[in-house]
């Protein structure tokens, strides 16, 4: 099935641009996010404190990508809205807010252990070895309010777009497989799978909205 971006949407340029820095973005998240994690707390602290660089390089390209992802969404209500109506206004809520709080899960996440690996020295490495074990159990638990809010919000924009012609529907299928994902995120505890299907579906989603976008803007500009 062919797309149909409608005629409306303006900006489909600049649009685009923010879609397919968000695929890029979620493509470089997906590939840092499959480092095996350290084996146990003082592995994790000696790798923070050993790379605060890459882990502050992380950081930042978490908020990169939910800093261009919360446009790609509110283009994909537009695009949605009006083949879903408010179910397309509250998967574009859903969608933003999961976003915006699984990045601050992950940043306060890193920020903690950073900060736990500054403060250790030899007088207190049993303490912050401590620290470290509960830091690294809370990760999942801060990381599963947005990944599940941003889950069904991604299938619900899956579940419009197998209704409208804006996207393929093999589009939609990863869409509603990747909200799938995330809804079922405490279904397995203690492991990023789901997580990484779900991130996988999204960047397939910004990519497909990009090329969409930039279609309709030749479009466009071949009739005028």
């Amino acid at each position: 099935m062919g797309t149909q971006v409608s005629s409306d949407i303006d900006h489909k340029a600049t649009l685009a641009v923010f879609a397919l820095i968000a695929a890029t973005l979620s493509v470089l998240l997906l590939v840092a996010s499959l480092v095996p994690p350290p084996a146990s707390p003082s592995e994790l602290l000696a790798m923070a404190s050993g790379h605060r660089a890459a882990y502050g390089a992380f950081a930042s390209l978490v908020l990169a990508w939910a800093v261009f992802s919360v446009p790609l969404i509110v283009t994909l209500g537009h695009l949605l809205r009006p083949y879903g109506g408010t179910l397309a206004a509250i998967a574009q809520l859903l969608s933003a807010i999961g976003v915006l709080l699984l990045a601050f899960a992950i940043f306060t996440h890193i920020g903690a252990v950073l900060a736990i690996a500054d403060a250790s020295g030899p007088a207190r490495a049993q303490d912050a070895t401590y620290q470290a074990a509960i830091w690294s159990s809370l990760g999942f638990y801060l990381t599963d309010p947005g990944l599940m809010t941003w889950g069904l919000g991604q299938f619900l924009f899956g579940w419009i777009a197998w209704r409208s012609v804006v996207l393929p529907r093999w589009v939609a299928i990863v869409g509603m497989i990747g909200g799938l994902a995330g809804l079922l995120t405490l279904a397995v505890y203690q492991t990023s799978v789901l997580a990484l299907v779900q991130l996988a579906c999204f960047t397939v989603w910004a990519f497909a909205t990009g090329t969409a976008l930039l279609r309709a803007r030749r479009s466009h500009l071949a009739a005028t």
